[in-house]
């Protein structure tokens, strides 16, 4: 016990903790990964999600945009195999950030686009509103790619399945939080406005998570992946 005491965070990272008569714990300052899920959950259920599919419709999009703004995210995730390169250049926590931060940056464009009325045409709005979407989901897909392997590194294996099943209820109730919120925006004859309010809202709840995720500790990195400058499997 004394030693698992005096050990660092890499070193609760590796197989000491699930040694017998050794006790496994979360690491400190896990809980924010909590609360990063909860806010990030917030954000990401609007434009990925109805609100923005209701939005596109109000400006007229065929269905043809509309498959194309469903199926943007998980075609672009395929972007997390090259990207899964270049994780050991930065480390699992300042790459997750980056790509977080990118991603509320366009957030904070698409709640701007709904006031764009007075001098943008709809079809001019939705082409725009396809652009960022396309950005938020690009990098989205590119950043992800640290986000599991930070965690694995992070959480000792025996707790793993405890971390997954609470990080799942928590988003889950998020979730329903956030189409609450929407549904009572959005309720009745939304004008342009309202959905600026919902989208603005997205982008302020992920600048929140940004705050919480900053705050998980960071793991170090597998000396592997360190080393190795082959392809990714």
């Amino acid at each position: 016990m004394e030693t698992l005491e005096a050990n660092s965070m890499a070193e609760n990272q590796t197989d000491i903790l699930n040694q017998p008569g050794g006790r496994v714990s979360f690491p400190p300052g896990l809980h924010n990964a909590y609360l990063f899920s909860i806010f990030n959950a917030f954000s990401y259920q609007i434009v990925l999600s109805s609100p923005m599919v209701l939005y596109a419709k109000t400006l007229g999009a065929s269905a043809t945009v509309l498959g194309i703004i469903a199926g943007m995210m998980p075609l672009l995730v395929i972007f997390q195999i090259p990207a899964a390169n270049y994780i050991p250049r930065l480390g699992f926590k300042q790459f997750v950030y980056a790509g977080w931060g990118t991603r509320v940056m366009f957030i904070f464009a698409m709640a701007l686009v709904p006031l764009s009325g007075f001098f943008l045409k709809a079809e001019t709005r939705l082409a725009l509103m396809l652009m960022l979407l396309f950005g938020f989901n690009l990098s989205r897909g590119i950043s992800s790619c640290a986000w599991l392997p930070w965690i694995t590194a992070l959480v000792p294996s025996a707790l793993r399945g405890k971390y997954l099943a609470r990080d799942a209820a928590v988003q889950n109730l998020a979730s329903f939080i956030t189409f609450l919120i929407a549904a009572a925006c959005l309720a009745g004859d939304p004008r342009s406005w309202q959905f600026a309010v919902l989208f603005a809202f997205s982008a302020v709840m992920g600048a929140v998570s940004l705050a919480f995720l900053k705050r998980i500790p960071d793991a170090e990195m597998p000396e592997e992946a360190r080393a190795s400058k082959g392809r990714v499997p």
